[in-house]
C-alpha cells in the first residue's frame, strides 16, 4: 500500500451539515473584492461558495478558498493559481473556448447565481447505499466513483491535498440565471446545483504552490 493511500485510510470522513452558524458556504454571490479569472468557457466559471480555513480541519489552507468551476461544460479538469487568493488565474485549460457543453442553451455570457447555505463539518461513517442520496458534501478523504488518481501539482510536483467533494444531492438552488431551456428536464437541472446531473465535484489544493485542481466524476 502506498504512503498516500495509508494517509487517506487514516483520515476520517467528514460530512458538511447545514448550520446557520457554519463556517463554510455553498452557493451565494461572488464576494466583493474577488475577481473571476478571464476565460472563454460557455457559461463561464460558476461561483460555488468557499471553504473557511478558520475551521480546525482546514487549518492547512493558507487562506479561505473561494470555489469556482465551469460546471456547465464538458471540461476534463481545471487548474487554478491562487497565489493571489482574491484574483485566481486559470492555468489549464489554456483553450477554454474550445471546451464543449452538453447544453445548447449556453452562451459565453450565460451565468447562474445560487442561493447560499452555510455548513459545518461533522465526522461520519462515509457514503453508503443508505445515505448516498442525502449527503451534500464531504471532506477528510474522497469517495471515489471512478479512478482514485490524486492529482499532482504541475509546479511543485507534489501530490495535492484533498479539500472537499460536492455532491449533486444538495439543497442549493439557483436564485438568478440569464438563460432557460424549453426542455423541463434540463431546466430543472439548471435550477439546482449539480455536476453533470448525478456526478460529484472533487477539489484538491497544493498549499505551497497555491494551485487548485477541480474535476467531476460520475457513475
Amino acid at each position: 500500500m502506498s504512503l498516500l493511500k495509508k494517509i487517506f485510510n487514516q483520515q476520517k470522513y467528514l460530512e458538511f451539515k447545514q448550520d446557520d452558524k457554519g463556517l463554510h458556504q455553498l452557493g451565494g454571490d461572488i464576494p466583493a473584492g474577488f475577481t473571476i479569472p478571464d476565460n472563454d468557457f460557455l457559461g463561464g466559471l460558476q461561483y460555488l461558495g468557499f471553504i473557511s480555513n478558520e475551521d480546525k480541519y482546514f487549518e492547512w489552507l493558507p487562506f479561505s478558498l473561494n470555489l469556482i468551476c465551469p460546471i456547465l461544460t464538458d471540461f476534463n479538469y481545471i487548474l487554478l493559481d491562487y497565489e493571489n487568493p482574491n484574483k485566481p488565474k486559470l492555468i489549464y485549460p489554456q483553450n477554454s473556448g474550445d471546451v464543449t457543453s452538453a447544453y445548447g442553451e449556453l452562451r459565453k455570457d450565460s451565468y447562474i447565481i445560487y442561493n447560499k447555505e452555510t455548513f459545518s463539518l461533522h465526522p461520519f461513517r462515509g457514503i453508503t447505499e443508505e445515505n448516498e442520496f442525502d449527503v451534500v458534501a464531504i471532506a477528510g478523504k474522497p469517495h471515489w466513483t471512478q479512478s482514485s488518481h490524486v492529482p499532482t501539482c504541475p509546479r511543485s510536483k507534489k501530490k495535492m491535498k484533498f479539500v472537499c467533494q460536492l455532491m449533486s444531492n444538495g439543497p442549493i438552488t439557483a436564485k438568478e440565471k440569464n438563460f432557460r431551456s424549453e426542455d423541463d428536464y434540463y431546466e430543472k437541472l439548471f435550477m439546482e446545483l449539480n455536476f453533470w446531473g448525478d456526478g460529484d465535484l472533487k477539489i484538491f489544493f497544493e498549499p505551497t504552490s497555491k494551485v487548485a485542481c477541480y474535476f467531476i466524476q460520475n457513475t
